[in-house]
């Protein structure tokens, strides 16, 4: 009798571990075909750092969040950024503008440690949220400051982009392609100043 109540509680415990579903990761990076390359630096050449990015709190944690209603959002345990969501968003802008400025090198701030850069791109992302079956929103408030810290430019990039379908990777993907928004405002304002 003992042993058969050891066996139903070992078989009971084995059986809570196995039910979960496994984790998905996510990343806002482009396709790798998207990238530009870069050669080596010379001591003239123009260097772009993008970052630091700051974004809100309540996103700023490993798993997606989603905008349930208009004062609820979720946690998703299941779906998860590939890294730290800051380095996700200034890693891909940086490979985004590296494409859409062919004159410089462009890196993410915590890459350039060792350069000196000419230009400095400050983001402040105020929205990045994703509503399940509908779309991503992005807001961010961005400024252009030069070496010397003058600020050169100003601007506000301010998108809804639908979903493609109603998955996790589509609200990923359309968070992606908020991030390419971004990427051509900073592009073209580099361009003018």
């Amino acid at each position: 009798m003992i042993r058969f109540l050891w066996m139903t509680i070992f078989v009971s415990l084995f059986a809570g571990c196995g039910g979960s579903a496994p984790a998905r990761f996510y990343t806002l990076m482009p396709a790798n075909d998207l990238v530009a390359a870069r050669g080596t630096l010379s001591d003239s050449a123009k260097i772009i750092v993008v970052g630091p990015v700051t974004i809100p709190a309540a996103l700023d944690q490993p798993q997606l969040v989603v905008t349930k209603g208009e004062h609820e959002v979720e946690v998703l345990e299941q779906h998860r950024w590939a890294a730290p969501l800051k380095d996700e968003i200034t890693s891909a802008l940086a490979a985004r503008l590296s494409r859409l400025v062919g004159d410089a090198t462009v890196t993410a701030y915590a890459q350039s440690t060792s350069l000196d850069p000419n230009v400095r791109i400050l983001i402040d992302i105020s929205r990045f949220e994703l509503r399940p079956k509908d779309r991503a929103v992005f807001e961010a408030l961005w400024t252009i400051k030069m070496n010397d810290e003058t600020a050169v430019r100003r601007g506000h990039t301010n998108v809804a982009i639908p979903a493609a379908n109603s998955s996790y990777v589509g609200l990923a993907t359309a968070q992606s392609r908020a991030l390419d928004a971004l990427a051509q405002d900073l592009a073209a304002a580099l361009r003018t100043r």
